[in-house]
């Protein structure tokens, strides 16, 4: 299997010669971008339910959470917030849901893909709330946190491994367009403002929504959160990605570590903003289609 079709170098090539050289990190553009795609493949009522459920919500210090597309990085706010403030530490049990960590030799994720709560058991646990919640409040926090995590489940170093934090422990990285501390800044925030460039999130999101033929939509929608973890997976320890290193330790298949720093130019972030690109959109279209199987109009 390969993700790197069909490629949209053109558009990586434009928008990487009008880059800024600061990141603008996936937990808050690239979870408003997906979001605003998966709002272009929404019925009017649906979207209209979402505005009313958005509008009316109140965080635990009675502050309001912006309009939908900014809410969708709601469960990085709470988890932050968790860890310090009591009325926020009913969000504490969440921490673990944004990522899934694997041992070195998974090559295939087994059933159940979890041993823990994780992002991959974490999209079907808050479809399942939004669709049986009968309070608008459990409503819209399953709305919320939903949208959060199909995003953070198709950024590929949110399935990874522990030992190295999911990249956050290899670095610094050099090269290129964009330097980063380490792997996961590389890939949450570097690759990212490749994509976004000098547009706006938003002229980003409209623009990736109308890119997306129905026929590739269609493909995209298929499967569940397992089928598109292994996506990732398959990604990020792909040769190409320098994440890690498919070898055979003590006869068993291992992607074993590769500490240190990475020289990583031009040539890799080119080629990997393309698949930061439809990671974005694959997520929006499947974030849309959970929104429509699992949100009731009242």
């Amino acid at each position: 299997m390969t993700l790197r079709a069909p490629k949209f170098a053109a558009l990586a090539a434009c928008l990487l010669a009008l880059a800024p050289r600061e990141a603008k990190a996936w937990n808050r553009d690239g979870h408003r971008i997906v979001c605003r795609i998966a709002w272009h493949f929404l019925d009017q009522a649906r979207r209209a339910e979402i505005e009313r459920l958005t509008s009316a919500y109140r965080n635990p210090d009675g502050q309001p959470v912006g309009p939908y597309w900014d809410a969708c990085s709601y469960a990085d706010d709470v988890r932050a917030k968790a860890r310090n403030s009591p009325s926020w530490s009913r969000f504490a049990v969440l921490d673990t849901w944004h990522y899934a960590n694997v041992p070195r030799t998974t090559t295939r994720f087994p059933a159940p893909p979890c041993q823990t709560p994780c992002v991959i058991t974490a999209v079907q646990a808050h479809a399942d709330s939004l669709r049986r919640a009968s309070g608008d409040r459990s409503r819209t926090e399953a709305l919320f946190f939903l949208s959060h995590w199909v995003g953070d489940l198709h950024q590929p170093l949110h399935v990874s491994y522990a030992d190295d934090r999911g990249g956050n422990q290899i670095g610094p990285i050099q090269g290129g367009y964009y330097s980063a501390p380490n792997m996961h800044a590389l890939w949450d925030g570097g690759l990212l403002s490749k994509v976004i460039g000098a547009a706006s999130w938003q002229d980003v999101a409209d623009r990736l929504a109308r890119d997306i033929a129905p026929a590739q939509r269609a493909t995209w929608a298929q499967g569940a959160a397992p089928d598109w973890a292994q996506e990732s997976y398959h990604l990020i320890t792909s040769p190409d990605a320098q994440y890690c290193e498919w070898q055979v330790i003590g006869g068993a298949t291992t992607c074993a570590a590769r500490p240190g720093s990475r020289t990583l130019g031009e040539p890799y972030q080119l080629e990997f903003a393309d698949d930061v690109t439809m990671r974005l959109q694959q997520a929006g279209v499947r974030l849309a289609e959970l929104i429509r199987s699992n949100l009731a109009i009242p």
